[in-house]
């Protein structure tokens, strides 16, 4: 503190603007920079607070007080709360010590309860050249914290969207990858397989080549064979498979490869889309070893330049039969 101490009555008196404007004007800067004054004042306050309150103020001080430091309207709301919290007091001593001598006991209670609220107001009570700027400053915050919440619950329900996105893509991705496996499969064995009935096709002519020229000639219904192989068809697929038919060729060989294995038995028909009929249709048929492909003949005189398709029937135990696909082709003479 300054070199000059102030008594319980100049600072009475600067609470209630008795003072010259000058020496009011350097308690003012006091308060501010002065920590030990700045603690004394706000005893002399609560103290005075409290006076006014239990009705011990009279005379000059009792009207300067009403007149000045009420002017507040900081000041007038410590006032009413140290009134209601006074009241609350002694309402409540008086039940605590009903059929109990009153009087000085009473009296004491109340002060204790009166001063103990006027200090709790008045402590939390910001410096009076700050007032204002402390409670402005306290509103910004209560802003800017609740604008804060909002931009983190926000941000929080995109983070929570987007993953929800990235996690049915990648659900999306991998089943995208497993049926790209499984096309993969169908595709090796159906190439293993057309493989193998090319070289079986090979080795049939080349029997009918040396036959003719040993001068055997060919029985009539084992004519030249055309073969074709024929893969599930795919969803979206936009090719459909060529068959190429020389002149001379009796029979068509055709290997189906049908994508599960449901019935013991199968049944295919060929039929004209054109007209939607069927020009010929097989017996029941037993699929092969490994139960993926079935294989048929049919002659290769019913067929002309146009479009195609086997039609595979399941044949279930009890002799129903049951479309399973459809496999589309395309002749060419």
């Amino acid at each position: 503190m300054s070199d000059a101490t102030y008594d319980d009555e100049i600072i009475t008196q600067y609470l209630l603007g008795s003072l010259r404007e000058a020496e009011i004007e350097r308690l003012d800067e006091l308060s501010i920079t002065d920590n030990e004054f700045a603690e004394t004042l706000r005893a002399a306050e609560k103290d005075l607070v409290d006076a006014y309150v239990q009705g011990e103020l009279s005379g000059t001080k009792r009207e300067r007080f009403e007149s000045h430091y009420l002017g507040s309207p900081v000041r007038r709301e410590q006032v009413k709360f140290a009134q209601a919290f006074q009241e609350f007091g002694t309402k409540a001593e008086v039940e605590q010590v009903a059929g109990f001598q009153k009087g000085e006991r009473e009296t004491s209670a109340q002060r204790k309860h009166s001063r103990w609220f006027s200090a709790l107001i008045l402590s939390l009570s910001p410096r009076p050249a700050l007032q204002w700027g402390m409670t402005f400053a306290a509103f910004f915050l209560l802003i800017s914290g609740g604008f804060l919440l909002f931009q983190n619950i926000r941000l929080r329900q995109q983070m929570s969207q987007t993953a929800a996105r990235r996690d049915a893509l990648i659900r999306h991705e991998q089943d995208l990858q497993k049926e790209i496996e499984s096309q993969r499969v169908t595709n090796s064995q159906a190439e293993q397989e057309l493989a193998r009935v090319r070289d079986e096709r090979e080795r049939l002519e080349q029997e009918l080549t040396k036959a003719q020229q040993g001068g055997i000639e060919p029985p009539s219904d084992q004519g030249s064979i055309v073969s074709l192989i024929l893969a599930p068809p795919l969803r979206g697929a936009g090719q459909v498979p060529t068959l190429s038919i020389r002149p001379g060729t009796n029979q068509v060989a055709a290997q189906l490869q049908i994508e599960a294995a449901d019935y013991s038995a199968y049944r295919v028909a060929l039929i004209d889309p054109a007209g939607g009929r069927a020009l010929w249709q097989s017996g029941n048929l037993k699929p092969g070893r490994n139960r993926k492909m079935i294989s048929v003949k049919f002659p290769a005189r019913l067929l002309k330049s146009q479009n195609y398709s086997l039609r595979v029937s399941g044949v279930a135990a009890g002799g129903a039969s049951e479309i399973v696909s459809d496999y589309p082709f395309k002749v060419v003479k």
